[in-house]
């Protein structure tokens, strides 16, 4: 159907619209239950109902909308490709626009190509974290996983299992086994208790402590998967010197680090990507959202010596867009 053949100047109500989402769409909708619109048309940071009322736009597409709806950059970006004859789809075949453009994400990664190169995942961060985890049991040949409360990492099978909120896994029996949860710092609400720097202090220590002990009693994981600015939990910021220590002793463990830039990267946090705050290097980096400038995409920069994959490793259809 094309966007021509659908008129909403004929049934310009909200209520219109939400009560056909209802009959024709999964009770497993939410947004619309807390922002109840049909929204007509979109530009920068305003959304226009089609009623015709006028809302700024806080959501951004979770993160997605880094220059806001329909940029002109953007815009004029997807006239061209459409215009161009190139393919809209090719699987993980190259072309020259998508090697320009793999170029240029590689070059925001520290130490650029020579360090990382990119895997094209399905077009969710999902997917991108559920393929990180595969590559560190690959690469490792171990099979558990850190995780920290309040983190976020996706909705599919593995990636629920390493993300903090119960909301979504308490009816879901049999996720991923082996992810081991421990706590995120936090200087107001403190996991210990403490507060300030002295929670900071004595959760990093208890960190080193938990990977080193030989009486821990969990053996060494494949991967340490986190954010370094939680989204979901809260918009909770790891500080430096907790996330340099967890660089330092999952390097010196050879565990894999991977840290998911989906919600926080791309300038969200006035640097490239939020762990550049750290001055540290990721094993591993998720990339989503913002990446793909309102289109879906999913990306991973892997360091090279952890690209572990035999080909075909994690295919998927929609690895990419033009």
């Amino acid at each position: 159907m094309s966007v021509s053949s659908v008129n909403p100047a004929t049934n310009s109500t909200n209520e219109y619209y939400l009560t056909r989402q209802s009959q024709m769409e999964s009770n497993v909708r939410s947004y619309p239950r807390k922002l109840p619109l049909a929204i007509a048309k979109a530009q920068g940071c305003w959304v226009t109902d089609v009623e015709g009322t006028e809302y700024l736009d806080c959501l951004a597409g979770a993160g997605t909308l880094a220059l806001g709806h329909n940029h002109p950059a953007v815009i004029q970006s997807i006239q061209d490709t459409l215009a161009s004859g190139l393919p809209l789809h090719t699987l993980d075949l190259t072309t020259p626009l998508k090697d320009a453009f793999t170029e240029a994400l590689l070059a925001y990664l520290p130490g650029g190509k020579e360090e990382y190169c990119l895997q094209f995942c399905g077009p969710s961060g999902a997917d991108a974290t559920e393929a990180a985890i595969k590559l560190a049991k690959t690469f490792t040949g171990r099979s558990s996983v850190i995780s920290f409360s309040g983190g976020y990492h996706g909705m599919t099978h593995g990636s629920l299992a390493m993300t903090g909120n119960l909301s979504a896994k308490n009816s879901v029996n049999g996720l991923m086994p082996s992810v081991q949860f421990m706590p995120y710092p936090h200087e107001y609400r403190c996991p210990l208790g403490l507060g300030g720097e002295a929670g900071v202090d004595a959760l990093t220590y208890y960190f080193e402590n938990f990977i080193e002990d030989v009486e821990s009693g969990v053996t060494k994981p494949a991967a340490v998967i986190l954010e370094a600015i939680q989204g979901e939990g809260g918009v909770v910021t790891a500080p430096v010197k907790w996330l340099q220590k967890i660089r330092e002793v999952t390097e010196k463990h050879n565990i894999v680090l991977i840290l998911d830039e989906v919600q926080a990267g791309f300038a969200r946090s006035g640097k490239m990507f939020a762990f550049e705050h750290a001055g540290i290097e990721p094993d591993v980096v998720v990339m989503s959202k913002a990446v793909g400038g309102s289109l879906p995409l999913a990306v991973l920069g892997i360091k090279r010596k952890f690209d572990a994959w035999q080909p075909a490793g994690h295919t998927g259809t929609f690895r990419g867009n033009q």
